[in-house]
């Protein structure tokens, strides 16, 4: 019995692969100029289920072994990023041991241990891909151990949960690219956050009328609910009429007082357990985009995506800035990846734009607090900061004219454009 479950499970991880549930393998051709023949449109079987069956196997398999071989490919790329990465630190190494002869050595690994350096910001990204990759198998293969039922839902219904290598292709019929989806998706969670917020200052949740008990905890509950819609609405209202960038800067000082605290950050403090759950569903939608999943999932695996994720944006601002890496060598490419980790606006932004908001970025995340820090001897609450700005910049996004979700823009426009 155990056998026939691997191996149902092991179809429906080919089928997962292949991004499909179609048993034919071919995809949308572009419109033809001329007639096309019945027997060009099927696949390589024609009309003959089985064939078509074994085809689809077969091409699964074929991109599976693909997958795997680019898989260790990656894994010998990274090897050699960090032994480049290991050479400049026994390099920094020998430098501070004679130039700071007083240092001890666990002074000296706790300054190593922060060095990246010695590697492009191309290399060094590749490497953070290459670690989500390899996390990312272990947790399938550990799905296939502990749970091999339910992987092939998973993998259905998050298709994130697979390593780059295997991620399904993009559908080619489809009507939007990756980057207006996204900008889709976000718009509709800001729309849907704003509403959770106001709904939950309000109304009183049917659960909570039954405790006779907890009213006036509901009350306190319901007046911060209140006051953070009304803060929303000073940040942005305050903003209408300047760039992102200032509206950011008010958003930061707005938080002032949550951000920095003169005793050290509590871990519940860092794990964003304050921050109310319709916050943490919208910014969890703008990382990953809307799925099934998010609906049963509990707060805290929630919570923990969007730390990791904010984790990852720490470990490369920190390159950016201790390396000194100069945004104008940015590819496009690049900027864009950039920005939308950050929610950062959306499709339509040049160049210069998204220089200037991952400069702004920088300077309120990373340059400022670490500078207050250094003369007042404060605690920052990273993890905060970049969630705040995260939501700022997503409602920023959905109210530019250039989002792809036009119809929501009734509210912000009398007369929107719609490309």
């Amino acid at each position: 019995m155990r056998r026939s479950v691997i191996i149902l499970n092991l179809i429906a991880l080919t089928i997962c692969i292949d991004g499909t549930l179609s048993l034919s393998d071919s995809v949308v051709a572009p419109a033809a100029t001329h007639a096309v023949s019945d027997s060009s449109t099927s696949n390589d079987g024609g009309d003959n289920m089985v064939l078509q069956l074994f085809g689809f196997f077969k091409n699964s398999v074929v991109r599976t072994v693909d997958g795997t071989k680019e898989m260790w490919g990656n894994h010998g790329r990274c090897n050699q990023i960090r032994a480049k990465q290991k050479y400049h630190r026994e390099k920094l190494q020998k430098q501070w041991e004679f130039e700071e002869q007083d240092l001890t050595s666990k002074e000296l690994n706790e300054r190593l241990s922060k060095v990246n350096g010695g590697v492009t910001y191309d290399e060094f990204v590749f490497l953070i891909k290459g670690k989500e990759d390899r996390g990312k198998l272990m947790n399938i293969a550990f799905m296939m151990w502990g749970a091999p039922r339910i992987l092939p839902y998973a993998m259905m219904f998050y298709p994130n949960l697979l390593p780059g290598p295997f991620a399904p292709l993009q559908d080619a019929s489809s009507k939007e690219s990756k980057l207006e989806k996204l900008s889709r998706e976000r718009t509709h969670a800001v729309i849907r956050t704003l509403l959770k917020i106001e709904n939950e200052a309000r109304v009183v949740p049917a659960l909570a009328k039954l405790n006779i008990f907890g009213k006036k905890k509901q009350a306190r509950r319901m007046d911060e609910m209140d006051s953070l819609g009304k803060t929303i609405w000073q940040i942005m209202s305050s903003s209408e009429t300047k760039s992102n960038n200032d509206g950011a800067l008010i958003a930061m000082n707005t938080m002032e007082d949550s951000l920095y605290s003169s005793n050290t950050i509590t871990r519940a403090e860092q794990r964003l357990v304050n921050v109310p759950c319709c916050i943490t569903n919208g910014i969890l939608t703008g990382i990953d985009g809307s799925n099934l999943l998010q609906g049963i999932m509990p707060q805290f695996m929630k919570r923990g995506q969007i730390i990791s994720h904010i984790q990852k944006l720490n470990d490369i601002d920190n390159f950016l800035v201790d390396n000194k890496i100069n945004l104008d060598d940015f590819s496009t490419a690049r900027l864009l990846e950039a920005c939308s980790d950050r929610l950062i606006g959306g499709p339509g932004q040049t160049d210069d734009e998204m220089r200037n908001y991952l400069a702004n970025w920088l300077d309120l995340t990373t340059y400022k607090p670490t500078e207050r820090i250094e003369k007042t001897g404060e605690y920052f609450n990273t993890n905060l900061a970049k969630t705040a700005m995260m939501g700022y910049y997503s409602v920023s996004g959905a109210r530019d004219d250039r989002s792809v979700s036009y119809l929501p823009r009734l509210m912000f426009s009398a007369r929107p454009e719609i490309d």
